[in-house]
């Protein structure tokens, strides 16, 4: 009964901001889509906002206020497992997680009021969480980060330098910015191995909306943006699904979708071609989970 009140108020909010898209031109416009519910996720993770897959586990952290830790979750339950102290770590405004092979890189880019210079990155290593055990703790490198075209006033709540996401492309890390101000995002490219580094941005891209994850599927060359448009109470959550050609995106093709119900959508991953992944946080919208969407009928 909760969902699908949620499902009806996010009906509603669609048809009251129903100009949000508008400067989505007709041409990217895709179908509005409908998260499939898996599980609510226990009070643990209620600020659940970043989600990786490893092993047989899902993993996900808690932002701002959370512990300095990572939680596993069996990939076929949903069921919790383990929570795993990081090291030389601290949760100042955890955000995203982002993967490679070797290495699971936690996002600590959270900057709500524009008022963080200094950024970080957590760098830790696959095989010893996994193998790790329930409140075991695992070591940390840290990558610092600073924007090198932040202005020196560029706080308050409409700026252009809060972050919630992150993916690994190729041998870099890509981060989005989350622009409260204009409600695009500027791409920038991080080392996964030096441990200071002041970024410059490669591109911006309309998204038209606040980004709040990212994740690059290497099978496809496809990158996703999650994110939301919000007017007053009411709001839509979406996501761009974008070609990579060259290492950059080519946002002509890119396609948009309203995503339903609207809800706190934090994370996300590719689970398959046309199938994803997300967590939602505890919200006025609803509870904490995990859902699929399916890119295709």
């Amino acid at each position: 009964m909760r969902l699908k009140k949620i499902v009806l108020l996010s009906c509603v909010a669609g048809f009251l901001v129903g100009c949000s898209a508008s400067a989505v031109s007709r041409d990217q416009l895709g179908q509005t889509l409908t998260v499939e519910s898996l599980k609510y996720l226990p009070d643990k993770v209620s600020e659940t906002s970043g989600l990786a897959e490893f092993g047989r586990y899902l993993w996900t952290i808690n932002d701002s206020g959370g512990k300095d830790s990572v939680y596993a979750f069996d990939k076929k339950s949903y069921g919790f497992v383990k929570r795993i102290k990081i090291e030389d770590a601290k949760n100042k405004d955890w955000e995203s997680l982002a993967q490679d092979d070797e290495s699971l890189f936690i996002a600590d880019c959270g900057n709500n009021k524009g008022k963080r210079k200094k950024l970080d990155l957590y760098k830790v290593d696959w095989k010893k969480l996994v193998e790790a055990k329930n409140k075991d703790k695992v070591a940390s490198k840290k990558i610092s980060f600073s924007y090198a075209d932040r202005g020196a006033s560029e706080e308050g709540k409409q700026h252009n330098f809060d972050c919630e996401a992150l993916t690994v492309v190729d041998n870099d890390l890509w981060l989005f910015t989350k622009n409260r101000g204009d409600l695009q995002t500027r791409l920038y490219a991080l080392s996964k191995n030096k441990s200071q580094q002041k970024i410059k941005p490669l591109m911006t891209l309309p998204v038209s909306g606040l980004v709040t994850a990212a994740d690059y599927n290497e099978k496809s060359n496809q990158l996703v943006l999650l994110g939301y448009q919000k007017a007053s109470v009411f709001g839509q959550s979406f996501i761009w699904i974008i070609d990579i050609e060259a290492g950059l995106p080519v946002w002509e093709s890119a396609v948009y979708h309203t995503i339903l119900p609207y809800g706190q959508w934090e994370s996300v991953i590719w689970e398959s071609a046309d199938q994803l992944l997300l967590t939602s946080e505890k919200s006025p919208l609803g509870a904490q989970q995990i859902g699929r969407l399916r890119l295709s009928n």
